[in-house]
């Protein structure tokens, strides 16, 4: 019989009622549970997801940080997300106490009790290092997903003395199936947890898992593949603009520009009939920047300067609070 314990904190009523809803699919006879993706590159899809798979992957992760029973662990991600529910099937499989927060961009604000275990998003993790750093210095292990560490993120963690792994994974591999150790020791490779491997077509990530229902999936990441249990992450294939036939991938951009952009931002194309595609970099800001602004001729090649910049108060985020990059783009109905 597995035991836990669900213990509610400054939770809304809206999160306790999608906690106490998926314990009633959890322990209903159904062999699967329905999901979305997290729709960070489209539309999202429905998935099912066997509970086998899940009891599985919530065995890895815990192997992996040496995770024990009655251990405390905090749910700060919706439990509408692949995050949020694998860290209820985590704290009912490895028998943990599981503390349910407030779902925002600073759970440890008013947070009173000591922590062993969080699943996070680098912007919760970015505020909490910047406001209440000395409540994550009592965590023992810290996982981050949900998008990329930015330059900036990773260069404070190198100064606070943390456990944290950066995860890599999706909805339809159930969660992360590999991690990279960041902080004062950053690696920069990501490791495959229990007997994932991987290995590449054009260019392209394809994962090999147990967790997989089809075994193998192949990714729209690109990827540098040092052995089939390492690779390094370049960026989304799917992202890749195509400007006067040079291929630039955004997210190698991004990680140079982190040093001289403090809002949110990334960089995307809009049609040229020069160019085929030009860059242009898009801003979370109220006022206005203009490319003097910013001084670009250190960080980027002349092809990998953005041609325009446009500002928009607020980005469309996904659930997990990964940046909606399509839908934000569309709001700029001007382009």
């Amino acid at each position: 019989m597995l035991t836990y314990n669900i213990i509610y904190l400054d939770a809304s009523d809206e999160v306790k009622k999608s906690v106490e809803d998926f314990l009633l699919l959890w322990f209903n006879e159904d062999t699967y549970i329905s999901t979305f993706t997290s729709g960070s590159t489209g539309k999202p899809k429905s998935i099912n997801l066997l509970k086998s798979k899940m009891i599985e992957s919530a065995k890895l992760t815990g192997e992996f940080l040496g995770l024990k029973e009655k251990e405390r662990a905090l749910l700060c991600l919706s439990p509408e997300t692949i995050a949020g529910k694998m860290m209820i099937v985590r704290a009912i499989v490895l028998h943990l106490d599981l503390y349910v927060g407030a779902i925002n961009g600073n759970p440890f604000q008013d947070l009173e009790i000591e922590i062993d275990f969080v699943a996070m998003i680098p912007l919760q993790l970015s505020n909490s290092l910047d406001t209440t750093p000395e409540k994550l210095s009592k965590i023992n292990n810290i996982i981050i997903g949900g998008g990329i560490i930015s330059p900036g993120l990773i260069n404070k963690l190198k100064s606070n003395d943390l456990s944290i792994f950066h995860t890599y994974g999706m909805t339809e591999t159930i969660s992360h199936v590999a991690m990279r150790k960041v902080g004062v020791i950053c690696e920069e490779s990501f490791s495959a947890l229990g007997e994932t491997i991987f290995s590449e077509l054009g260019g392209q990530l394809v994962i090999h898992s147990p967790l997989l229902e089809s075994k193998s999936i192949t990714t729209n990441d690109s990827v540098q593949i040092i052995d089939n249990k390492h690779f390094i992450y370049k960026g989304r294939i799917d992202f890749v603009i195509n400007s006067g036939g040079v291929k630039i991938h955004p997210e190698e951009l991004e990680n140079k520009l982190y040093a001289v952009i403090s809002h949110s931002f990334f960089i995307t194309s809009v049609p040229d009939e020069y160019f085929g595609e030009k860059v242009v970099l898009i801003i979370e800001y109220a006022g206005s920047i203009i490319l003097s602004d910013l001084d670009l001729k250190d960080l980027l090649k002349p092809y990998e300067r953005p041609k325009e910049i446009y500002c928009i108060p607020h980005f469309v985020r996904t659930e997990s609070g990964k940046i909606n990059r399509l839908e934000t783009t569309r709001k700029l109905k001007f382009l």
